[in-house]
């Protein structure tokens, strides 16, 4: 016997009511796993199971492959590494001993000559030391701004974090040498990233930046309606960068296979967002994506240059400029292939 037509119908409003309420309670508590995910997702790790079950499965061959090559890797680094400081030990002994006999074959007055001039060269190294760190602290106070958000971490794996830890030492080394330096901001280091970015990154927690374990939307709460995030993916195209304004750029390394990730961060933190306008000022072979320092470089150049032709040309590898007789015998082709069989000519 089939259930009546109105049981049916209190079933599925029932269940229409779940899932609004579902909905509605995971955007309520936003969370990294959203940017990726259709609809309302777990926030909570699963109680992890008792007894013999929570003993973790036997790894296969291949997987027992990958171990052993990769502790043989970090075995051999740390040996290169000791042999490596000890050569640096004994050249600081050979050093020592070779400046002790230059002092001893000297005369009184060459010895006092010598000593006045190394001096002097070591003063002038303090001072242009003094002014480099003036420079970079400077960028503190820069009227652009721009974040570097880290809050990705979980859509990578450990190769792919070190690559980007890599590019945020580029960040900031071009940032330090640019003719018109920004205010940079470091967010979302509570994660895996964190421990990366400190132990790749050399003198990480000296830069001349800020820093925040958390996500910039908190940091910068006050600062919400300056915030543009730039992405390949929107439709809006940048015109220029304007002091006051505060640009985001993902900081993911996922070989393009998240799509469309930081504009829909964008549209559920409710920000701003922008494209580089790439398309309209050079003609690129492949994907638009560019790493992290590349954007960063991007942003220095359009500073500086106050032109985008000429900023992106700068910094877009040539690999990925396509020659202007490559576009043109593709856009005819484009138009042969569109054109009726009986209108195509060859």
């Amino acid at each position: 016997m089939s259930p009546a037509p109105d049981a049916d119908a209190s079933a599925a409003s029932a269940a229409a009511s779940s899932a609004a309420a579902a909905l509605q309670k995971g955007d309520a508590e936003f969370t990294p796993t959203l940017w990726t995910a259709d609809g309302p997702v777990e926030t909570t790790a699963p109680d992890p199971p008792a007894g013999d079950a929570a003993a973790a499965p036997p790894l296969s061959k291949n997987a027992r492959k990958r171990l052993a090559k990769q502790e043989a890797w970090e075995a051999k680094k740390r040996q290169k590494k000791e042999e490596e400081k000890s050569a640096r030990k004994a050249k600081g002994v050979q050093v020592r001993a070779e400046h002790a006999q230059k002092l001893e074959a000297m005369t009184a007055e060459e010895r006092a000559a010598y000593e006045e001039t190394r001096r002097a060269a070591r003063e002038a190294r303090m001072r242009d030391a003094e002014a480099a760190k003036a420079k970079k602290m400077a960028a503190l106070e820069a009227p652009h701004a721009v974040v570097l958000d880290l809050e990705f971490s979980h859509l990578m794996d450990e190769k792919e974090m070190r690559s980007l830890a890599k590019q945020l030492a580029f960040c900031y080394a071009a940032n330090t040498k640019a003719k018109v330096q920004t205010c940079m901001h470091i967010t979302g280091l509570g994660g895996a990233i964190g421990a990366v970015v400190r132990k790749h990154c050399s003198g990480f927690d000296k830069w001349a930046a800020h820093r925040e374990d958390g996500a910039y939307i908190d940091a910068l709460a006050e600062r919400k309606a300056d915030l543009v995030y730039l992405t390949a993916d929107s439709d809006c195209e940048l015109t220029e960068f304007k002091p006051g304004e505060v640009y985001v750029i993902g900081g993911i390394v996922d070989r393009n296979r998240h799509k469309n990730l930081t504009l829909n961060k964008a549209n559920e933190q409710g920000i701003r967002h922008a494209r580089l306008p790439i398309r309209d000022h050079l003609k690129m072979t492949g994907t638009h994506i560019l790493t992290v320092n590349q954007t960063m470089d991007i942003v220095h150049a359009s500073l500086e240059l106050g032109d985008w032709e000429k900023a992106l040309e700068r910094v877009v590898p040539l690999r990925k400029h396509r020659p202007e007789e490559e576009g043109e015998e593709k856009r005819d082709e484009e138009k042969r292939e569109d054109a009726p069989e009986g209108e195509r000519s060859e």
